[in-house]
């Protein structure tokens, strides 16, 4: 399948500018035979929304309606991105939705994951304009397999990826890792190649998770300049085992492409794995509830 990263700069607020931008770039990736096109995190929105928040939220019904008119083409396309989701209850969460286009028949929307670990410490409030997710389940994405989708903070907390790699029949769990970032610069390293450091420990977990769970890993920045912060971009999709098929370049936009098999790239580097799925599971399971008596008796 041919996967395609649009690396891009949201405009901040300006949900019918982004729907525009989006629209524009699925039919791009209709015409040039793009299976999944994958944004980055809030691509609708921008990320400091703060108390502008609830304007541009989109309930999962309206944010379909949104993409029917876009002009189809002749087989499927797959599409991730991000939004503020708007709930039946009111509360608005930072998610991800997957929907499948197709030329016969309306958007579908195959899964949502609500970002759970919200970052509320230095630049970032989340906490302050978004409730928490309260799952982190895997789903079976249309020619990708069984996939998990994260957010940005989401992956660097082991237990999101650990609950991905068990979540599925014999606990076999995903074979694909989707993650959708904004990350701001912060500390530029003087070293060979020019970069900076948060990007440097984003590339560090990608291919952890990569090789630790033989998982293909698709990540995807954004670029441009909110307030005083500048987005690194650097979006990467990583093979299982951790090499780099494809890396983007920092702070421009760029789409990126790659023709993959994720199921046979799993397969060769889950061959090599010791994976003793079960016992990892009750084993989590016996000492969280050792662990959870102690503190609490």
């Amino acid at each position: 399948m041919k996967v395609t990263l649009a690396q891009i700069a949201p405009r901040l607020g300006r949900l019918a500018d982004n729907i525009n931008r989006h629209r524009e770039l699925i039919g791009a990736g209709w015409a040039d035979g793009t299976d999944l096109l994958l944004f980055p995190e809030l691509s609708l929105t921008g990320y400091l929304l703060r108390d502008y928040t609830a304007q541009v939220a989109l309930t999962t019904a309206e944010l379909t309606k949104a993409f029917a008119a876009v002009p189809a083409g002749e087989r499927d396309l797959d599409v991730v991105l991000g939004f503020v989701e708007l709930s039946a209850g009111g509360h608005c969460y930072n998610a991800a939705a997957w929907l499948h286009l197709s030329p016969a028949r309306p958007p579908a929307l195959v899964h949502v994951h609500r970002k759970v670990h919200l970052p509320t410490y230095g630049m970032f409030d989340e906490g302050r304009y978004f409730s928490p997710g309260r799952r982190c389940a895997a789903f079976d994405g249309p020619g990708l397999g069984r996939a998990g989708l994260l957010l940005c903070e989401d992956a660097w907390h082991p237990s999101s990826v650990f609950l991905l790699a068990v979540d599925g029949p014999e606990y076999e769990g995903v074979t694909s890792l989707i993650t959708l970032a904004n990350s701001p610069a912060r500390g530029v390293q003087d070293t060979e190649r020019e970069t900076v450091a948060n990007l440097e420990v984003w590339r560090r977990l990608n291919a952890l998770w990569a090789e630790l769970y033989g998982l293909t890993v698709f990540h995807v920045q954004r670029v441009g300049v909110e307030d005083q912060y500048v987005f690194t971009g650097g979006s990467e999709i990583l093979a299982p085992g951790g090499e780099p098929l494809v890396q983007a370049p920092l702070f421009d936009e760029a789409l990126l492409s790659v023709e993959l098999d994720p199921a046979a790239l799993s397969r060769r580097q889950r061959s090599v794995l010791p994976r003793e799925p079960a016992g990892d599971v009750e084993l989590v399971r016996r000492e969280l509830a050792r662990i959870a008596r102690e503190v609490y008796r």
